[in-house]
Formats: C-alpha cells, sequence, structure tokens
C-alpha cells in the first residue's frame, strides 16, 4: 500500500475510531473533499491527497465532531461544501477556541446524567449572571452568595490580574448551594487551585475551620504560597501544616484555613490525641475540601497513617526471618506450576520415607552398593556408632545411578513409593521411572528431582505445598527461651512472650519471603540511601520515602539487598483516610480531574453518606485526539512500537511540525528500558521517574518541538507540563501511555497531560499482553482463536487495496463512476471494521475495577472501621490512664500498655468477628492488663517490662523494689536478662554502697557472670542473622562491605563494648572479694560504654543534622540518620530503651580490718575443712 494513501485511510478511519463520526458522515465528508479540491484547483489532482491530509489532520487535532458549528450556524460539512468559504476559513472554524458561555456550561451539566444537581442550575445562573448587580428581589441567602461571590472574584483578580472563569464560578456556587458535601469533577489544567481557595475562603468568612488536603507537601506548599495573599487582602489567617516543628503546628491549627497532606493532619491528630501533644488546641473537624479526591477516597482510602512506636525487642525476630529468607529461598520454581525444595542428601530423603524403622545402615549399605557412598562408609559408621558426619558422598554419582538406589529402597521397603524426575539436555522435566508406580497410585508416592552428586529435591505441584513444607522447617529450627541452649549453628532462639505472635504470623511472613523473592527493584521499590522504598508504581509513581512494608515483607528485601536491617514494629496507632474523612461528616467537598465512572462515583456516595457528584464542563472545547492503542504480544515488539511513535512524532512531515512527546510507563525500570531504547535516535530526552531527584529543570521551561520526556505515573496526576506554541500549531503534546493504567481514572489522568486550556494534543496506549494480568491475557487469547477464521471471511483488507487502487486511479482520471466507487467502497471498510483488542483489555479491566471496589465496600471499609473503632476504644483507655495519674503516668507503665496493645492487634484481631465482640475481648484484655500493671507485672510477660519497672525505681531510690523488679525480669526469661542481671548486680552493690557485705559481693559477682553469659547470646543471634541473611542476596559482585555489614558490625560492637564494660566490672568485683574489700558504684550516660573514637563520626554528622533540621527536608533528614555513622549510636540507644539506661564503673575500696576479716575467714575455713 502506498504510504501516502495508506495515511490517507488511516486518518478517515481515526473520525470514526476516535472522534465518534459515523461511516456515512465519513463518506459524505470525503466525497465532500473530493469536490472540493477538484473545483478548486488547475491541476491533475497529483496533490489531492497530501491535501487532503492536511485537511484531515487539522480536523483531528481540533477535535471536531460532525456536529460541530462555525458561529454557531455552520457544521464542518456545510462549510466543506460551501464554495464561497475558503480553505483559510475553514481552518479557521477548525482552530477556533473560544470559552464556552454560561448557558453552554449549564446545558453540558444538565446533558450528564450522572450529575446531581437537584435543582441547583437556576440558582447557579442567576447566582453567576448577576453577581455584580444589585437586586431587591433576591432573599437574604442569594443576596450573601452573590455578595461573597463578587468580593472573592474581586480577591482573585487583584491577586492574580485576572477574573475566575465562569466555570470556575459555576463550581464554587455549586459547593456553596450545597448542604452537604459534593465532589466535583474539575478537567485538569482547568484551575482547580483557584476553585478551592475561593470555596476555603467562603467557609472561613462564614466562621468555619477550613482543611484543604492536597495529594502531595509539594503542592500543598505552592498552592498555599500562591494563594496567601488573596487570603490576607480577606483578613482570612492561612498557614500549611508540612515540615514544622510542634509549636509552629500549634500556631498553624489556630488558623482559619490551612493547607497540607491527609498524612500530615492524620499524624497530626494522633500525636494530639495519642502522644498527648497539644498540637490541634480546640480545633474540630468543621470543613475539608481534597484536591485529587479520588486518589485519596479509593485508591488510598485504606492507607494507615501511623507514628513509630519504640518496641526494640522486635530484634530477637530478626534471626527468625532470617532462617525464614534463608529457607525460602532455597525454593524454586522448575516450571509454571511445579515447585522444588532444598537440595538433600538422597539417604536422608530415603529414610525420612521409611517411617517406624530402625533401617539406617541398610539404607546406607544400599547408598554403598549403588555408589553412592564411597566403599567403607558403613563400616566406619558402625565402628563410631553411627555419626553421620563421617558419610563420604561419591561426587561423580549420576542421575541414573540415583534412581537405581530409589528403585532399590522401594523393593526393600514396600511401604516407599518414589517418582523420580530429572532436568534433561533440553531443560525440560523428564521422568524416570513411570513404571514404578506403588499400587496405591500417584497419590502415595514422593516425587524428588534428582541431580548429580548424591543429591535430590522433594517436588510440589504448587505453591501452598512448598509453603507449607518451608514452614515445617522453619518451625524445626525455633526454640522459644527460657530453654536449655544449644551449640547447634541452625537454631533460632525467642523469647516465650513473643511466642503467640510467632504461632499466629508465621505462616504470614514465610508467604512475604516468597513474594519479596518476586519483587524486583525500581518496580515495586527503589534503593535509596535511607534504604528500601516502596513505590506507588500503580497509580501515583511517588517513591514513598514514609512507607514501610509490613509483617516481615520490608526485612526481607534488605536481606535481598544487603541493606540496613530493621527491626519489626507493631502498630500501636493509626488512622485510615477514609477514618480521617469521615470525621467531618457531610462536609467533606472535593475535586478531581478524574472522578471515575459509574461504579466508582456509587462506592464512594456508599462510604460517605450524603455526597454528591458534579462533573463540570471544560472553559473551552476539548481538543483530545486519542489514537487507536495497540497491543502487542511481547515485549521486544513493545519497545520497538513506542520507539517508532516517539520518533514519528518527533519528526517532520509533510503535513504538520515536529511535536513534544511525553511517554509514560508503569515502573522505573522499564521507563529506562525506553530510555535507553530511544538511544542517540532521540537526542532532546529526559527521565523524570524519581521524586527524590532534583526534576525542577523539566518543569522549569517550555517543552520544543522534538523534546521527549520518559517518566513514570509521577508525570501523570498534578503534573503541569507547558508547550511552544511551535507545539501547540503541530498538534500539541503526544502522550505514550506504555501500560494499561490500574484503572480509567489513572489513564484519564495520564491523556490529560495533554490537549489543556483548550490546546490540542494526542494521546495513544502501546501496551504489550505480556505485562497485563492472566486474566486479560486470556480474554485476548480466546479472542484471537475466534477471530481467525472471522479474519478468513473478512473483507477489509481487500477493501482498503480497492479503495487505494481507486483513489490512484482517480487521480489519473477523475470520473463518477469511481468516485461513487471509492465512497462506497470507504464505507464498507470503516462500517465492516472490527473491535481494537485494546478496547477488550481496557473491558477486561474495569471488570476487575468493579470486582475490587465490590470487595473495597465489602470487606476492606468494615475492617477499617472495625480497627478504628477498636482504636478508639484504646484512646479511651489512656484517657483513663492519664485521668488515674494526673496526667503523669510512669513511662514504663505507658509504653507496657501501648505494647501490649499493639501486640493484641496482631494476635487477637479476627475480620471475620463482629465489633462487639471485638470490643467486649479488648475490654476484657486491657482490664487484665491494666490490673497487672498497677501489681506491678507485665501484662504481656515481657521481662524488659520488668526492667523498666525496676529501673523507674532505681532512680526513685527504692532500691529492694528495684532489685526484686530485675529479678522478676531473670526468671521470666534468664537467657535474654542480660540487662536485668547487669541492673541488678550494681542496684545489689549500691544499695551498700562502699560497705558490701561478703554475700552481696557474691550475688553481684554471679549476676555479672551471667549477664556476660547472656549477651554472648545476644552475639551468637546477630551472627546466626547475619550468616543466614547473606546467603542469598543480589550484591555478590561488591568487594566493599555491604550495608548489613556495616549494620551488624555496628550492633555486635556496641555488645562487645558491654562485655567488655561487664568483664572489667567481674575483674574488679572478683579482686574486691578476694582482697576483703567493698567497691564503689560511679554511674554514667550508656555513651561513655562507647570508646570517643567511635563515636566522633556520629557528632560531626549531626552538624550537617542540625542543619538539614534548620532546612526542614524531611528527606534529607531520613538520610542522614540512616547513615553508617550513626550505627553506633542508634545501637547505643536501642540497647538503652532495652533497659540498659546507664553504665557503671566500679573502684575497688580497701580496709585494714576487711584485709584481716578476710585472712580471719580464710583461716577459719581451713581450719573447719580440717
Amino acid at each position: 500500500m502506498n504510504n501516502d494513501e495508506e495515511l490517507l485511510l488511516k486518518k478517515l478511519d481515526s473520525l470514526v475510531t476516535n472522534i465518534k463520526w459515523g461511516p456515512k458522515e465519513v463518506s459524505d465528508l470525503f466525497k465532500a473533499l473530493l469536490k472540493r479540491y477538484e473545483k478548486s484547483t488547475n491541476d491533475k489532482l497529483t496533490n489531492l491527497v497530501s491535501w487532503m491530509i492536511k485537511m484531515l489532520h487539522c480536523i483531528e487535532i481540533h477535535y471536531i465532531s460532525p456536529c460541530s458549528k462555525y458561529n454557531g450556524k455552520k457544521t464542518l460539512l456545510e462549510l466543506v461544501q460551501d464554495e464561497s468559504v475558503t480553505d483559510e476559513t475553514i481552518k479557521k472554524f477548525l482552530a477556533e477556541d473560544k470559552e464556552k458561555t454560561l448557558d453552554e456550561i449549564l446545558d453540558e451539566i444538565r446533558q450528564e446524567h450522572l450529575n446531581q444537581v437537584d435543582g441547583l442550575l437556576e440558582d447557579v445562573r442567576d447566582i453567576v449572571s448577576t453577581f455584580h448587580i444589585k437586586d431587591r428581589n433576591d432573599d437574604s441567602v442569594r443576596r450573601e452568595l452573590k455578595n461573597t461571590l463578587q468580593e472573592l472574584c474581586c480577591a482573585v483578580e487583584k491577586t492574580f490580574k485576572y477574573k475566575p472563569r465562569l466555570t470556575q464560578m459555576v463550581s464554587w456556587c455549586l459547593m456553596a448551594l450545597s448542604k452537604t458535601g459534593r465532589l466535583i469533577q474539575v478537567g485538569t489544567g482547568e484551575g482547580k487551585s483557584c476553585i478551592v481557595a475561593m470555596f476555603a475562603a467562603f467557609r472561613a468568612l462564614r466562621g468555619e475551620k477550613v482543611d484543604i488536603m492536597s495529594s502531595s507537601s509539594v503542592l500543598a506548599e505552592r498552592d498555599f504560597g500562591e494563594w496567601q495573599r488573596f487570603y490576607k487582602l480577606l483578613k482570612i489567617s492561612v498557614d500549611c501544616n508540612t515540615n514544622k516543628l510542634n509549636e509552629e503546628l500549634k500556631k498553624c491549627y489556630e488558623c482559619k484555613v490551612v493547607y497540607g497532606t491527609a498524612e500530615q493532619f492524620a499524624g497530626d491528630w494522633l500525636r494530639h490525641h495519642f502522644h498527648r501533644e497539644d498540637i490541634l488546641g480546640q480545633r474540630t473537624f468543621q470543613c475539608a475540601i481534597v484536591d485529587e479526591v479520588d486518589s485519596l477516597m479509593l485508591d488510598k482510602g485504606h492507607h494507615m497513617v501511623y507514628l513509630s512506636s519504640d518496641m526494640p525487642a522486635l530484634q530477637h525476630l530478626n534471626p527468625l526471618l532470617a532462617f525464614i529468607w534463608n529457607t525460602v529461598n532455597q525454593y524454586g520454581k522448575i516450571d509454571t506450576k511445579t515447585v522444588v525444595g532444598p537440595k538433600h542428601l538422597c539417604c536422608q530423603v530415603a529414610l525420612e520415607s521409611i517411617k517406624g524403622e530402625d533401617n539406617d545402615f541398610i539404607t546406607f549399605q544400599i547408598a554403598e552398593d549403588t555408589g553412592i557412598l564411597t566403599k567403607g562408609s558403613v563400616e566406619n559408621l558402625r565402628k563410631n556408632h553411627g555419626s553421620l558426619t563421617l558419610l563420604s558422598v561419591n561426587s561423580s554419582v549420576t542421575v541414573k545411578e540415583l534412581a537405581e538406589f530409589f528403585n532399590r529402597v522401594e523393593q526393600r521397603f514396600p511401604s516407599c513409593h518414589f517418582a523420580l524426575y530429572c532436568i534433561n539436555s533440553s531443560g525440560t522435566i523428564e521422568e524416570l521411572n513411570k513404571e514404578g508406580e506403588g499400587e496405591d497410585g500417584e497419590a502415595q508416592r514422593v516425587s524428588l528431582l534428582l541431580s548429580s552428586g548424591g543429591l535430590c529435591q522433594y517436588m510440589y505441584s504448587d505453591e501452598s505445598t512448598a509453603l507449607r513444607a518451608a514452614e515445617e522447617e522453619v518451625r524445626s529450627a525455633l526454640r522459644f527461651t527460657p530453654c536449655e541452649l544449644s551449640l547447634a549453628e541452625i537454631i533460632c532462639y525467642v523469647p516465650g512472650f513473643f511466642s503467640d505472635l510467632v504461632k499466629s504470623k508465621l505462616n504470614v511472613w514465610i508467604k512475604n519471603a516468597f513474594y519479596a523473592q518476586t519483587m524486583t527493584k525500581d518496580h515495586e521499590y527503589v534503593i535509596e540511601k535511607h534504604g528500601i522504598v516502596p513505590v506507588d508504581y500503580s497509580c501515583t509513581g511517588v517513591v514513598e520515602n514514609c512507607m514501610k512494608w509490613s509483617d516481615g515483607l520490608q526485612q526481607f528485601l534488605e536481606m535481598k539487598h544487603e541493606s540496613k536491617l530493621s527491626d519489626m514494629t507493631a502498630i500501636t496507632n493509626y488512622m485510615s483516610n477514609v477514618g480521617l474523612l469521615q470525621k467531618y461528616g457531610n462536609q467533606i467537598y472535593g475535586m478531581s480531574g478524574t472522578l471515575g465512572k459509574q461504579v466508582e462515583t456509587k462506592t464512594l456516595q456508599k462510604i460517605y453518606d450524603g455526597i454528591k457528584t458534579c462533573q463540570i464542563p471544560s472553559f473551552k472545547r476539548r481538543k483530545l485526539f486519542e489514537v487507536e492503542g495497540v497491543v502487542v504480544s511481547n515485549e521486544e515488539e513493545w519497545v520497538e512500537k513506542i520507539c517508532d511513535a516517539v520518533i514519528a512524532q518527533t519528526t517532520r512531515t509533510s503535513y504538520r511540525d515536529p511535536r513534544a512527546v511525553l511517554v509514560i510507563c508503569e515502573t522505573i525500570s522499564r521507563a529506562n528500558i525506553i530510555h535507553q531504547a530511544l538511544g542517540d535516535k532521540v537526542k532532546e530526552k529526559s527521565l523524570y521517574i524519581n521524586n527524590n531527584m532534583d526534576n525542577s529543570s523539566i518543569f522549569s521551561k517550555e517543552l520544543k518541538a522534538g523534546e521527549v520526556i520518559i517518566a513514570t505515573n509521577l508525570a501523570g496526576r498534578g503534573t503541569d507540563l507547558q508547550i511552544t506554541e511551535e507545539v501547540k500549531r503541530a498538534g500539541g503534546l503526544f502522550v505514550v501511555q506504555t501500560f494499561l493504567p490500574e484503572n480509567a481514572r489513572v489513564e484519564a489522568q495520564a491523556f490529560g497531560r495533554s490537549a489543556r486550556q483548550g490546546a490540542p494534543g494526542s494521546a495513544q496506549l502501546i501496551i504489550s499482553s505480556s505485562h497485563l494480568s492472566d486474566p486479560i491475557q486470556m480474554l485476548l487469547l480466546t479472542r484471537n482463536h475466534l477471530s481467525l477464521m472471522d479474519d478468513l471471511l473478512n473483507l477489509t483488507k481487500l477493501n482498503q487495496h480497492l479503495f487505494v487502487k481507486q483513489i490512484k486511479m482517480y487521480q489519473k482520471s477523475p470520473n463518477n463512476k469511481r468516485f461513487e466507487d471509492m465512497s462506497s467502497i470507504l464505507e464498507q471498510i470503516l462500517t465492516l471494521k472490527s473491535e481494537p483488542e485494546i478496547n477488550l483489555a481496557k473491558d477486561g479491566r474495569d471488570s476487575s475495577v468493579a470486582h475490587k471496589l465490590s470487595s473495597y465496600l465489602e470487606s476492606d471499609i468494615p475492617n477499617i472501621k472495625k480497627k478504628e473503632e477498636l482504636f478508639n476504644q484504646y484512646l479511651d483507655e489512656l484517657d483513663d490512664l492519664y485521668k488515674s495519674n494526673n496526667n503523669k503516668p510512669a513511662a514504663s507503665d505507658l509504653s507496657a500498655l501501648n505494647e501490649f496493645w499493639g501486640m493484641w492487634l496482631l494476635t487477637s484481631f479476627n475480620a471475620k468477628d463482629s465489633t462487639e465482640e471485638l470490643k467486649g475481648r479488648l475490654k476484657r484484655d486491657l482490664d487484665a492488663a491494666r490490673l497487672k500493671l498497677r501489681q506491678r507485672e507485665s501484662p504481656s510477660s515481657n521481662l524488659y517490662h520488668y526492667i523498666g519497672f525496676g529501673n523507674d525505681l532505681r532512680e526513685k531510690g527504692n532500691f529492694a523494689e528495684s532489685i526484686d523488679m530485675y529479678t522478676k525480669a531473670i526468671e521470666q526469661d534468664p537467657c535474654w536478662g542480660a540487662i536485668a542481671y547487669y541492673n541488678r548486680a550494681f542496684t545489689t552493690l549500691k544499695q551498700q554502697n562502699r560497705a558490701q557485705s561478703r554475700d552481696c559481693i557474691s550475688q553481684a559477682l554471679d549476676d555479672l557472670k551471667n549477664a556476660l553469659k547472656s549477651v554472648q547470646l545476644y552475639c551468637d543471634q546477630i551472627q546466626v542473622t547475619y550468616r543466614f541473611s547473606k546467603q542469598h542476596t543480589e550484591n555478590h559482585s561488591s568487594d566493599s562491605p555491604s550495608r548489613i555489614h556495616k549494620h551488624f558490625t555496628a550492633r555486635y560492637s556496641v555488645l562487645s563494648f558491654f562485655k567488655e564494660n561487664i568483664t572489667e566490672a567481674i575483674k574488679k568485683v572478683e579482686r574486691s572479694r578476694d582482697m576483703g574489700g567493698n567497691v564503689k558504684v560511679e554511674e554514667s550516660l550508656i555513651y561513655f560504654m562507647v570508646p570517643l573514637g567511635y563515636l566522633l563520626p556520629s557528632f560531626n554528622l549531626s552538624l550537617e543534622t542540625l542543619r538539614v533540621t534548620h532546612s526542614r527536608n524531611p528527606l534529607k533528614r531520613q538520610q542522614l540518620i540512616s547513615d553508617p555513622s550513626f550505627d553506633i549510636l542508634n545501637e547505643i540507644r536501642c540497647l538503652e530503651s532495652l533497659g540498659l539506661n546507664c553504665i557503671y564503673t566500679l573502684d575497688t575500696i580497701f580496709s585494714l580490718g576487711g584485709f584481716f576479716s578476710k585472712i580471719g575467714r580464710t583461716l577459719k575455713t581451713k581450719k573447719s575443712s580440717d
């Protein structure tokens, strides 16, 4: 097909596909254009096709529909048919860029059936059209609204030198007239920030407090800065709550209007009510205005904001998590379904199948006879009483010999049946003993994958079976203390007070370890200076610096990349976005460029009572042309199609100049792939993939012709890209969406970067079916199979060739028959057009969205409400605790109760239980916990609580009671009692300071030795954690110490300094005992335990921290605190929070009397023994 004729046909087809022309309407337009060209030229029609392409391109970029009218009179077809109208006049009509009238705007609102305007439009018309006119017939409400609107419009004009548009005033009126909340869809680039400020000012002028929630702190600060002068003119106090200290926040919330993010509003509420910091003062939830409301209410409605809780004892779970990670990484898929486990010696596997029989030596003999074990192995085993370490495996054993071994085991032990497999030379799974099935069938057989060297692996038919096997292996290595300590290297010791938590969560942790294996860098997460950080890749593309995954997933990813290992957390306070917004009752107002489809708006109305929606038309006709989407079968073709589209749009053609292009990719890694693939083909290109980078250069200038931005969803919602006039004339910004977005709203947000404020623009989806979900892939595959027969009968391609042939012949020899034939063929082509694959994929996506929203309503929302009711109940309990202690409860009591509550949520919350059942159970458990606290007992049997109680008593000088608390801690779990032993030793010595009895000295000495032994367990478990976490990482090539190595070195070093302090104390006490003296106890800050040289780097960095704190940059603060130079300091603080809040040094005091007393006791002892 000739390129020009093919392009012409494509342009005509796009009118049907993308601008909703009918086939007959396109055919009529084609005929009118042909006749027009014939009458306007004297040449032989040689330029007909190129002229027609230019005309169609103008129609396309200005999005002209068949019913669009020039000056409200003639349609495009009528203009083309009118010989008195010049081509230039037609082009002027196509490029017409007038603002809509008030009547046109209201008519469009009225015609949209989803709009809930409840007869308000006549009031809106009257207020907007006559607000500057005094009318005595107005009632007081309407007069007030008109006066307020006039005042607000004047303030806007004085501030920005422009008047609010009609669409902005209509939006304001609809919200001002609404007695309950209203969500308004305002197109991208239509001035939402102006509507927000005007409505906030209106509510503030009525004496209300208004909270404005932006989608990011950057946008909140930007809007606050831009509109500050507007509020000042109206004498309305305003502030922004981001990046402020507590005192500044208190002043901020005294203002009438506060800009901020939902996370900050929720966090400040938690600080006020949970941490008891007086931040909010008397402010209540009166009116919320939410920007990008659909994202906050739907996509992030279930997101929880919580303040970090100090629970350092959770570091005891790190060895278990490391062992889980090590175990899970020994499992892997060998095809789409089959999973294989760790490699085992074949003898061990055979013995596991021979249940209840003492046949070890028989099995080993079979192994020796078949060449698995070297000659003489069994004899050595008998001589050394069955020590398996003496087994010598023949490393050259083949798979065939292994199969023979298992066949002989089956013959010797009829109860054993094995299904044996290997990976053959072609890389596929091959069964080796099909004829060897047991009598009871395949279900009785143990499936094994054999490999050389005498090793084999269990095979599992699905992931759930493999998960159960991994769980059994983990449980076999798990020991709860107190227990007898073993020298075995694969034992994980966990304090007994965590037993309920481990039993309830172990399965979840193992699932997350398997999931962490499948996650990839620059997709679900990135690696930043401050660690592994989640990416909201499916919705906003934001790198979420303040977010961490729960249930071990964060820790598994940190081990995967040898990052600093964080401790697990137990959430003790929280607020969801849904919970925050529901506090405003029916006074929630919001705006977005994309409220979504009917199913989404109905979901919002079910969650938020009384809320209504309305879609506001654009102030000018929108000119977004959506090029028909493309679905390709593989990634290689996908990259090629994207590059072709980008190059085509940035290259000058016969009918347009080069354009600018925005490419939006689903993930950072795919954006990098496209950026690399474009290479030198596109000179002017930039990446916008990470909000932690300085991206100011992208937004500081207009995009010129030929420029390309390759981005993630970061460039979607909220991004305003400016383009030059040259690009606008060429057709505007071209957006390439390279994946099927999670929902239609995310898609619309991406396309909304183009065709803003009446400018032309285009967008296209180019997706790979390999990137789609399994159900959608199956849908497309089924459709393709069904369409094979249809393609054989489809005459479209034949008609396309006929059309091209006819138009070529017509240019050479025009006549009426060819004219009619071309038009008829064109109409057939456009009528017989099949449904594009992209539409099928979107239908599958939309169906999935509906299912998710249904689940969100039926499951997620009730669970959120249950948890928030429980949290409110716990807040009431905290209120009582504060009141009963004159608002000054002991820090140890508060910490113990908070920890109990956090652990209760993890172990006792069951989503299947009713709210009443949960609240009743929580009430009983909290009552029991409070009773224990009053009796100086730990609510959760946590030895660290007793250490905390003891420290409180010691600081008050109650040494005897303090010693009792340390003793309770030791009785609870002596294995981890290092700090309790240490504190008890020195409190005992301090109780009798400088005059210790012999028993006192002996008791302290025993405690210090036990403390030393216990610290060694801490050190051993650090080594266990490090060893297991290191065995399966992604950074094997690096020669420099990994981040996890530096972290564990710091943790081990601090414990070593603690051991040195204990060892030195033991020497002093022993010397005092031997010399009959006493000891003087000196108390110091824990930081003096560490040599100054280890702390200097953190002190130096602290100066930088002060500068960063002053700059109010939260990201830089996180990066600094996570620097390795702070590791020693952080580990000291960790020990401090476990109860080692000071360290002790001893001076030995000798006296002559004590010396002779010692000699006397020695002689007396000797005489007694004689």
